[in-house]
């Protein structure tokens, strides 16, 4: 009698469908390990440290979550002439401000630079792992119609004229978080027995 073994499995710990559907094409492309969704929303703490964020996030979920292998990811944007601003609060100015409000604040700057940054937590058994990445860029003038987020108005340095969300699928392959999620997922072929 043929017994499958059944795939290894881990689970994102989100609210945001957009970030999972965007982590979960790299998870299928990259890895044979099982991307799942558990769909909450964060408790985060008030801090200017995105790795600091994820890691309290993760301590959270993981003291109801024992048994399943869980991580989650934190992600903003860093606007260089707003000293940083949006930053950890990217999500709230997002509900609040928007994109139109974002462009209005840098509407007296020459100079546009910003980073996306994504911090990943990954808590397997009783170790804690931090993947961390940023992709530098611009703030556009104009918000184009494509993306989600703040893909609209930030252009990466390594494309130069596409907004995030006018590189389409082609984001999946050089923004921040995908970097971040390779890291993760190298750690995991690692720790995890992949077929």
């Amino acid at each position: 009698m043929n017994q499958t073994t059944k795939k290894p499995e881990i689970f994102l710990v989100t609210s945001n469908l957009h970030k999972y559907d965007e982590i979960y094409s790299i998870f299928k492309q990259y890895t044979s390990i099982q991307l799942r969704l558990l769909q909450a929303n964060l408790v985060e703490i008030q801090s200017s440290d995105l790795e600091e964020i994820a890691i309290f996030s993760l301590k959270k979920c993981a003291k109801k979550l024992k048994e399943k292998l869980i991580f989650v990811e934190d992600s903003g944007l860093f606007i260089k002439q707003l000293n940083g601003f949006p930053g950890p609060y990217s999500a709230y100015i997002f509900r609040t401000l928007g994109l139109k409000g974002i462009l209005t604040l840098m509407k007296m700057f020459k100079k546009r630079e910003a980073y996306f940054q994504s911090s990943i937590a990954v808590k397997n058994e009783n170790e804690i792992k931090v993947f961390t990445e940023r992709v530098q860029g611009q703030i556009s003038l104009e918000i184009s119609d494509l993306g989600w987020g703040y893909d609209p108005i930030f252009i990466p340095d390594c494309d130069g004229t596409l907004t995030y969300g006018e590189l389409g699928l082609k984001k999946n392959a050089l923004s921040h978080r995908f970097l971040a999620t390779q890291k993760l997922i190298k750690y995991l072929n690692k720790c995890i027995l992949v077929d």
